[in-house]
């Protein structure tokens, strides 16, 4: 039997240090060390029991951020539409369509470039990353959300962001449990 090529999450209740619990919290949330170190910190004030408990407890946390760690913690994810596959995180690659040798088709390559495009614009007027819940859609179905959104507001921008970051990890984690 092949093995998944999703990665693993270790029992919660082995998540007894700092490194152990940034390694496992990565896998869905992609490294966020302000993020791992607010949620280790709450867990050990008071132990969370499973990972959806984690990612319902990761939204409160990122509220009580600094601005500077808030944006650490969105600017963890990839571009969407990164061309260069080596920079994505094994779960971005899966959420991307994307492997290192894979050959894109001249429409792909196309929408790659308007992603460019709208990553730069996007990055210019917010100062932080387009974060969007990919959720299995083509990317060229993403390329009008990413346009409209630039009508909002940062602030609108930022929650935004962060819910499509939760939406996200929840999705990794309903594809972990349903793998093992």
């Amino acid at each position: 039997m092949a093995s998944s090529p999703l990665p693993s999450l270790p029992a919660v209740e082995s998540l007894d240090t700092l490194e152990a619990f940034t390694e496992a919290v990565s896998v869905l949330f992609e490294p966020a060390p302000p993020l791992a170190k607010s949620l280790f910190e709450a867990h050990k004030a008071d132990p969370m029991k499973s990972y959806k408990e984690i990612i319902s407890k990761a939204k409160a946390e990122v509220a009580k951020m600094s601005s500077k760690d808030k944006l650490e913690v969105i600017n963890a994810h990839p571009r969407i539409g990164q061309k260069d596959a080596s920079k994505l995180s094994k779960f971005s690659k899966i959420e991307q369509g994307m492997s290192e040798d894979k050959k894109l088709s001249s429409e792909e390559e196309k929408v790659l470039s308007d992603f460019q495009t709208l990553n730069a614009d996007y990055e210019k007027k917010f100062g932080f990353k387009f974060i969007i819940f990919v959720n299995g859609r083509p990317k060229k179905d993403l390329l009008p959300i990413g346009r409209e959104r630039m009508e909002n507001t940062r602030e609108e921008e930022l929650a935004t962001g962060i819910q499509a970051m939760m939406d996200i990890a929840l999705d990794r984690l309903k594809k972990i449990e349903a793998a093992a």
